[in-house]
């Protein structure tokens, strides 16, 4: 099946990503702004709240994903690790992830589907899953509204999903769709049966 990239993808990505035993990852479609190639959705105590990897596309809107290049014009970096830390400090799993999350903020790497991908790889390992991922060599048109692309990609996603605790729960009700993030740093190695038996229906 094929697959955008994302970063830090969210829990709907995961739940049908974790169908597969190999994907592909889209390298040629064309660069979309304003989507999860580039930005995820965390959980702060006044609700959701987005971070974005500030990028650069070298061929304007033709830009493939492949050629996308991330911008350091900004401490952005910065800005998503205190973000993070700040929503998910009192999170059970914290600090048990934190140092590698830290660390794969602060890659390296400039090419954005090279940067996501070391970030999927991590997950997949957190998660315990051997999924074979790989990188389409031509380009794939879009198959009509349900094409996995598409529907994984939409602004607002709503998405059936149970209930599980959050770090707001005591305040605020449960928000579905987030950032893989909020359910590894809430569940941590449970987060791998929560994807597992949701992606069964």
């Amino acid at each position: 099946m094929l697959f955008s990239t994302s970063y830090f993808g969210t829990i709907p990505y995961f739940q049908e990503l974790v169908k597969q035993s190999t994907i592909l990852i889209d390298a040629h479609e064309n660069y979309q702004k304003q989507t999860w190639r580039n930005r995820t959705a965390i959980l702060s105590a006044d609700g959701t709240f987005l971070i974005s990897v500030p990028v650069e596309r070298p061929y304007g809107k033709n830009t493939k994903i492949k050629d996308v290049v991330i911008s350091n014009a900004t401490n952005w970096q910065k800005d998503h690790w205190k973000a993070i830390e700040s929503c998910y400090k009192h999170a059970p799993f914290f600090y048990y992830y934190e140092e590698r999350i830290h660390e794969l903020i602060y890659q390296k790497e400039q090419n954005l589907l090279a940067f996501n991908s070391q970030i999927l790889k991590q997950l997949l390992d957190w998660l315990d899953f051997e999924i074979i991922f790989e990188f389409s060599e031509q380009e794939f048109p879009y198959c009509g509204k349900d094409d996995i692309r598409i529907l994984l990609n939409q602004k607002v996603l709503s998405f059936p999903q149970e209930k599980y605790i959050q770090v707001f729960s005591d305040v605020q009700p449960f928000t579905p769709n987030l950032s893989i993030l909020d359910l590894l740093l809430n569940e941590g190695p449970m987060a791998r049966n929560y994807l597992t038996e949701r992606s069964r229906e």
